[in-house]
């Protein structure tokens, strides 16, 4: 799976939007000096102005990005963040975390870019657009094949073999079923680290409860179902008496 590097930003148009990406003039000058030969005058065989670098480069301390590495969007109409993570291929809530944490609320336009090189840091000196993290970008799966996990949690212990028929779930549907649940309280990080095997669902399932500020808890409950299966997550909370996280995907 690949990580793309994230930014998110407001421009008042497209045109604007692709000028602070263009590096045409940088990308042409370099062209001429590789291909010219040196005529032993240091100042004209110097190499290009780094001035010449587009806006977006600039700022985040890069010479030149791949064209086929990058990705940009802008919108002339509002959008959510499911309507975004499916057009970059990542997970909606993990997209939804980060759009929380950074205060973000108004933007329209966004920019991924493939590169194990970048730093964080100098990704995060970006001033015109704002840096979300780097996040992993899903593969392209059909429904069918896709798995999706959804999580609950509470404090009552529940008859595991009756989640299924409590639920309204046909077992052909469940792909798994992983209810873990402990007399003494203990802390909700360590436990879905721990108990749910896959370990990027986990790390995307301890976001959401961070960002929801759940520390403790005494049951966890996780169904795994194929993507063409779709299970209303508040209505099974309230059924079993737990509290509903999320839908995740396994990408």
């Amino acid at each position: 799976m690949k990580k793309l590097h994230i930014w998110l930003g407001k421009f008042k148009t497209e045109k604007e939007f692709k000028k602070y990406l263009d590096q045409k003039d940088y990308l042409e000058a370099w062209s001429a000096y590789d291909n010219e030969p040196p005529t032993g005058d240091k100042e004209h065989d110097a190499e290009p102005n780094p001035q010449l670098r587009c806006d977006f480069c600039k700022e985040i301390y890069l010479d030149t990005y791949d064209e086929d590495l990058i990705m940009i969007k802008y919108y002339d109409n509002p959008v959510n963040a499911k309507i975004v993570a499916d057009d970059i291929c990542i997970d909606q809530n993990e997209l939804e975390v980060r759009l929380r944490q950074h205060g973000l609320i108004d933007w329209n336009a966004i920019i991924t870019l493939e590169d194990n090189n970048l730093d964080v840091k100098d990704a995060s000196r970006s001033k015109k657009i704002h840096y979300i993290g780097n996040l992993t970008q899903l593969s392209y799966q059909t429904a069918s094949d896709q798995q999706v996990h959804y999580l609950w949690i509470g404090h009552n212990k529940i008859n595991k073999k009756n989640i299924i028929q409590q639920t309204g779930l046909d077992k052909k549907d469940s792909i798994k079923l992983n209810y873990h649940h402990s007399s003494k309280s203990g802390n909700l990080d360590e436990i879905l680290m721990l108990k749910i095997e896959d370990y990027n669902i986990a790390e995307k399932m301890i976001l959401k409860v961070d960002e929801l500020k759940m520390i403790t808890t005494n049951s966890i409950l996780e169904i795994v179902v194929n993507g063409t299966i779709d299970i209303d997550g508040k209505e099974v909370a309230e059924t079993l008496g737990m509290a509903y996280i999320g839908k995740f995907d396994n990408g």
